[in-house]
């Protein structure tokens, strides 16, 4: 940590604007030119208030327990004054059983808590260009040193990894880098080939108030001596994920840095050059504090509904009168200088392993998440079989659309979107609409017996995407005399809120009956009816049934057949969604806040006084709250207030009164 000029910049969040209102006027002749000059003044101010990045001093931590050790013998770093020292490594759990990682959970500006946006999907890229005195792919970095650690020892509180990009998409408040920038001029060698570090958004992020959504950065130094860097706003990425546009680059100075109370660190540098080491190895120590500060959105000149795609941190000998598009190529020495000294500040941060997007409450439009999906294991008739839909939530907006990003290979079988009875194949990189994502079905290749595997990501209404979720199909051997029933087609009709479903079949053989089945959400299946089968028919058999929705308050509603021979065995059809006009949909319940996590308020209206049952059962069908309450005519407001002991998970809240029944999918955090 070097020392920094402190007057090369202006901090005017630092000034007190009162200064200037409390002006004594009873002994100055104000002119009208001086007025003019004055509201200029604090206009200025004002403005530069608000834009100045904000020093962090109030943080709320939580440790995480390590379950992994390592422990190994090895001498220094080389080139190090230890090169020469043997030495005895242990990190992780070899060092101490509990408390590894320290977390930041959360810190306060003013009356906002800004927290970590879980599902914001970011990565960490590091740019490196060969100096001439570091080539290829050096790890360097700091870690916490157990305190009552002997000389002979290195005892690493945290886990071991010697992967830089790992280490900052892990958020430790306990480790991070030493002298990120500096090429030379280090006494212990601690010096890389570090130009330009991206933390990168894939899905992009969106703020609803720019002034309260932003990065957090750390740095491990001495208090009020922090080094300053330099920060620029990521506007377009390309197809691999490298920074292609940028916004205007900012200069952050050490006055920004705030001074975390009760931060003490004791600390090792460890380092790693692969071609030399295959360990980390230690070149000093010491004792330090630590520091943050925060830029905003609205710091990085970005407006409230702009999407961006992270951020990237740069060394502060960053030429003077740089734009944007100077930025992209972090190969450009005059722009990226490969000479800088950490005997400077302008390269010698030591950036603590804290990435992603922080927002105060409903300051950010959150990318929506997919999950992973594994199917019950699917016996192989070489037949088309419906699968379960895709899934993703989102937390902000709605899921726009599903991209199916791989397909099975050619030898598994193929992917379908089934529409009354029509099959088309899916393509890798093809986008499917919500509605599509229900009629989706997979034929195995004959006697194919594995498991198949493709990936999917969602894109919701702000055109941010998710991240890449697996879809796993189990494939079993056909068992004996599977059921030979060929469906032509299934389809449906509406006629307000009756629905006539209709099916055909071209051949049966020993078939004893279908076996009708709806669902609410197209995974939890209910058979309502069943009809007799023709029993052995060589020809086409049709056949239809009704069904009433006159209490059913959902948008869709989802049909299958069982089909069922007279063994006893059996399969499923496609599955049939039937999309109910919003006339007829119109919900009497609305829940906040959505997601959910320490409390949930339900709105009911009711058509008369009553009384209402209530669930919530997650997808597998268990029940983790059932309840019933009177309600009066009009608007009631319920809290469930077992909310917080609820497990984080997808449920379905239902609500009945007997006769009508309305089941919403709800997310808890």
């Amino acid at each position: 940590m070097k020392t920094f000029n402190q007057n090369q910049e202006t901090n005017y969040s630092k000034q007190p604007t009162c200064a200037i209102l409390n002006f004594p006027t009873q002994h100055v002749k104000i002119t009208k030119l001086i007025y003019t000059f004055l509201i200029a003044g604090i206009t200025f101010l004002l403005f530069n208030k608000v834009a100045a990045q904000t020093a962090i001093v109030n943080v709320n931590t939580s440790f995480v327990n390590s379950a992994a050790a390592l422990n190994y013998n090895a001498t220094g770093a080389n080139g190090s004054s230890y090169s020469s020292t043997n030495l005895s490594y242990s990190f992780g759990s070899g060092t101490q059983a509990i408390n590894n990682v320290k977390k930041l959970n959360s810190f306060t500006i003013g009356i906002d808590v800004y927290t970590y946006a879980q599902n914001a999907n970011s990565f960490v890229k590091i740019r490196r260009v060969n100096n001439a005195v570091v080539s290829g792919n050096r790890t360097l970095l700091w870690v916490e040193k157990k305190s009552s650690a002997s000389s002979s020892q290195v005892a690493v509180v945290n886990s071991y990894n010697d992967n830089m990009e790992a280490v900052f998409n892990g958020n430790a408040l306990n480790q991070g880098t030493d002298n990120l920038f500096a090429n030379q001029g280090d006494g212990n060698g601690n010096n890389n080939n570090i130009e330009r570090l991206d933390v990168i958004f894939s899905g992009g992020i969106i703020s609803t108030v720019n002034t309260k959504v932003g990065f957090a950065l750390f740095e491990r130094g001495d208090d009020n001596a922090h080094d300053p860097f330099v920060i620029a706003a990521i506007k377009a990425v390309d197809a691999n994920g490298n920074p292609t546009a940028y916004g205007a680059p900012l200069r952050v100075a050490t006055t920004n840095f705030g001074n975390l109370p009760l931060s003490v660190t004791n600390y090792y540098v460890v380092r790693k050059d692969s071609a030399i080491e295959s360990k980390l190895r230690m070149s000093t120590s010491g004792t330090q504090n630590i520091g943050g500060v925060f830029i905003s959105f609205s710091n990085l000149g970005i407006t409230a509904g702009e999407k961006i795609y992270g951020y990237s941190i740069i060394g502060y000998d960053l030429l003077a009168g740089a734009t944007a598009a100077n930025l992209v190529n972090y190969n450009n020495s005059t722009y990226y200088p490969i000479n800088t000294s950490s005997a400077t500040s302008q390269g010698g941060i030591d950036l603590i392993a804290l990435t992603g997007v922080l927002s105060a409450p409903n300051a950010m439009i959150l990318p929506p998440t997919a999950e992973n999906i594994k199917i019950p294991s699917m016996q192989n008739t070489a037949a088309i079989t419906a699968i379960d839909p895709l899934m993703a939530t989102a937390a902000s907006g709605t899921i726009a659309s599903y991209t199916v990003q791989t397909i099975p290979m050619a030898n598994q079988g193929i992917l379908y979107v089934c529409t009354n009875g029509n099959c088309t194949p899916v393509t890798a990189g093809q986008i499917l609409t919500p509605a599509q994502i229900d009629l989706l079905s997979f034929q195995p290749n004959p006697n194919f017996t594995s498991t198949v595997v493709f990936n999917y990501f969602a894109t919701d209404s702000y055109n941010q995407i998710s991240n890449t979720a697996t879809y796993t199909i189990p494939v079993t051997g056909p068992s004996a005399g599977t059921l030979p029933v060929t469906i032509l087609n299934f389809a449906g009709n509406l006629d307000k809120k009756l629905v006539q479903l209709n099916w055909q079949t071209s051949q049966e053989i020993n078939s004893s009956y279908f076996e009708i089945q709806k669902s609410i959400d197209g995974k939890t299946f209910e058979s309502f009816a069943s009809i007799t089968a023709k029993g052995n028919s060589a020809t086409t058999s049709t056949y239809q049934i009704k069904d009433d929705l006159f209490f059913y308050l959902g948008s869709n509603i989802f049909y299958r057949l069982k089909m069922v021979d007279m063994d006893g065995k059996f399969k499923f059809s496609s599955v049939l969604m039937i999309k109910l006009d919003a006339s007829n949909s119109k919900s009497n319940v609305k829940l906040w806040p959505v997601p959910f996590n320490d409390e949930l308020n339900m709105e009911y209206n009711s058509e008369m006084n009553d009384q209402i049952s209530f669930s919530i059962l997650n997808e597998a069908g268990d029940i983790f709250y059932l309840s019933n309450s009177l309600v009066k005519k009009g608007r009631n407001i319920i809290k469930i207030n077992q909310a917080q002991s609820i497990p984080t998970g997808v449920y379905f809240l239902t609500i009945t009164n007997g006769l009508k029944r309305e089941t919403i999918k709800i997310v808890k955090r």
